[in-house]
């Protein structure tokens, strides 16, 4: 019975530590929590892979091996409770974590020591013993000295694991520092005691412990959602399960159950790492893309054939299309003012063959290098129109190519916007002036009225800080410290009662984009959509992939849409501020 246990219990620790390395690793890059928990993870992976093969077969000297695999992973955990503290607990404790990482080093050395432990042949289901020497003192010493620091990281001064975000962790450390009492003292008992005893906190320590960083990296790093963990770790162990009851029902042998499962568990979470890199990799060269675009629509003010030329031709690399072309609306037709292998410079095309409300395919064939078309809108009116042709190695292109070319459209009618303004602010400051001449007061009222009416368009600079204000909406002192506090001319008597007025003033404003009192049941119409990206992104703080599955659209539509109304709320705030 006892050995059933302790293989099942090994079985389970190996399957479940490995899979959470590769989520942690594939979910977290770069984060620093993260990567600390993937060590641990593979540590003890390894740890209980040999624990299940010590079962079978007794190898001397790879119980030392195991203890170094302990002491790396206890090392990782102290490791991740240093990064949760504040940095100014960091800063005092450095030179403990420098410490605490030379004694790991120094007691792993001593533990591959020939004839550390005795008696490894026969004995697989108890606790290694050890020959009382330096290296048990010193093994002992590190076990117990890094629990009590780990449990300091974590109570000291702050006290980040009393806090709603700590807390988790705190539970998780509780487990090694059981397991490091236990292990100690069995090491030299006089009667061995069983190790499932050691093994079963260790792994419902590391169980906690990746729930508990899969949790940061959902509320804190919002990088995973709440439901992808629990589906995709079921999904996986689903699938080990099948593949383990085959092989056994077809005479596989108990001792290479434990390398079967690793495989598979291996060859999935190899599989989702690629498919998450791939998947960032895809998203990185979009992010760049929409840089160029943003940087495009600032210097597009002044010579827009130019840059948007640049941008179209930029459109075209990113999505490998070989033609493509831009057009913008003159009276009762379209003018192409940039081209690339299509429709000629300077063509006219009838309103009616490209007018549009989404991306879609041209009404006809009149033109041939272009395959679909995406319209430019300045409030209800169609200002421009993009079209590109049909990709050069594939039948057609993805929903999310699609989207990147909306988005592009829409650049292409803040440029045309932009470019449409500036004769009417020309012809505004030539009349001030003569009116000057006349009367200089009147001139300064119109003037500064003329300044209002230009900075009713919020700038770039000032959508970002609005962004960053919603960022921090849940953060009273950081946004009584915000820029946005000192544009807003928001009073108070502390930073933190400023913090407490914008915070409201960000929450009304957003309120105001909603376009009836009650909303409706999901799918929500399109005339929704500002308002419900900003109130669940920023007010609920519900994760982007959760928001974009209660809209049924694709993360560049979402992002398209978030940028939208950050854009309108900002126009808002500045409107407001002019009150």
């Amino acid at each position: 019975m006892l050995a059933q246990a302790t293989m099942l219990i090994d079985l389970l620790a190996m399957a479940t530590t490995l899979w959470m390395a590769f989520y942690l690793l594939a979910r977290g890059f770069p984060s620093k929590v993260a990567l600390r928990a993937v060590i641990v993870s593979l540590a003890l992976s390894i740890f209980h892979y040999g624990a299940y093969n010590n079962i079978f077969r007794q190898v001397p000297g790879m119980a030392a091996w195991r203890a170094v695999l302990l002491v790396i992973g206890l090392a990782g955990w102290y490791s991740l409770t240093y990064q949760i503290m504040s940095a100014y607990n960091q800063k005092r404790f450095r030179l403990l974590e420098i410490g605490i990482y030379s004694l790991a080093g120094f007691t792993a050395v001593l533990l591959l020591l020939p004839g550390t432990f005795t008696s490894e042949e026969g004995n697989a289901l108890y606790v290694a013993h050890m020959k009382p020497g330096p290296a048990y003192i010193v093994y002992s010493l590190y076990q117990w000295g890094i629990s009590l620091c780990i449990l300091l990281n974590l109570l000291v001064d702050d006290r980040v694991g009393l806090t709603p975000r700590g807390k988790y962790f705190l539970v998780s450390s509780v487990f090694p520092t059981a397991s490091v009492l236990y292990g100690v003292i069995a090491l030299t008992a006089s009667s061995p005691l069983p190790r499932i005893v050691p093994d079963l906190f260790i792994f419902c320590g590391i169980f906690i412990l990746g729930l508990s960083v899969a949790r940061h990296q959902t509320l804190t790093e919002r990088r995973t959602t709440l439901q992808d963990f629990p589906v995709t770790t079921l999904t996986v162990f689903g699938l080990t399960a099948i593949y383990a009851f085959l092989a056994w029902s077809w005479g596989l042998q108990l001792e290479m159950m434990g390398t079967l499962v690793g495989l598979v568990i291996l060859t999935h979470a190899l599989y989702d790492l690629v498919r998450e890199f791939l998947e960032r990799l895809r998203m990185r060269r979009e992010g760049a893309f929409r840089k160029q675009l943003r940087q495009l629509e600032r210097l597009g003010e002044n010579e827009p054939r130019l840059h948007l030329q640049e941008g179209l031709d930029l459109l075209c690399q990113t999505l490998n299309a070989p033609s493509g072309a831009i057009a913008v609306r003159r009276e009762d037709e379209f003018l192409v003012i940039a081209t690339r292998h299509s429709v000629p410079i300077e063509s006219r095309i009838s309103a009616e063959l490209v007018a549009c409300e989404d991306v879609s395919h041209p009404k006809n064939s009149q033109f041939p290098y272009l395959a679909w078309i995406a319209p430019s809108f300045e409030g209800p009116t169609q200002v421009a129109v993009v079209g590109i042709g049909r990709p050069r190695s594939r039948l057609d292109y993805s929903t999310g190519d699609l989207d990147l070319l909306a988005e592009f459209a829409d650049q292409v009618g803040t440029v045309v916007s932009l470019s449409n303004l500036r004769p009417q602010h020309t012809d505004q400051i030539r009349q001030l002036v003569a009116e000057s001449q006349a009367n200089a007061t009147d001139l300064n009222v119109a003037a500064v009225e003329l300044l209002d009416t230009i900075s009713a368009h919020a700038d770039a600079d000032f959508t970002k800080t609005v962004e960053e204000g919603l960022r921090h909406l849940s953060d009273t002192i950081t946004l009584g410290q915000s820029p946005l506090a000192d544009k807003m001319a928001i009073r108070g008597e502390s930073h933190i009662e400023r913090g407490k007025q914008l915070q409201q003033l960000l929450i009304t404003s957003i309120e105001s984009l909603r376009p009836a009192e009650k909303r409706p049941p999901e799918p929500l119409p399109r005339v929704w959509y500002n308002h419900a990206v900003l109130y669940d992104a920023y007010v609920e703080g519900v994760p982007n992939r959760e928001i974009m599955a209660r809209l049924y659209i694709s993360e560049g539509t979402f992002n398209r849409t978030r940028r939208n109304a950050i854009r309108g709320l900002a126009r808002l705030l500045v409107e407001k501020a002019r009150q």
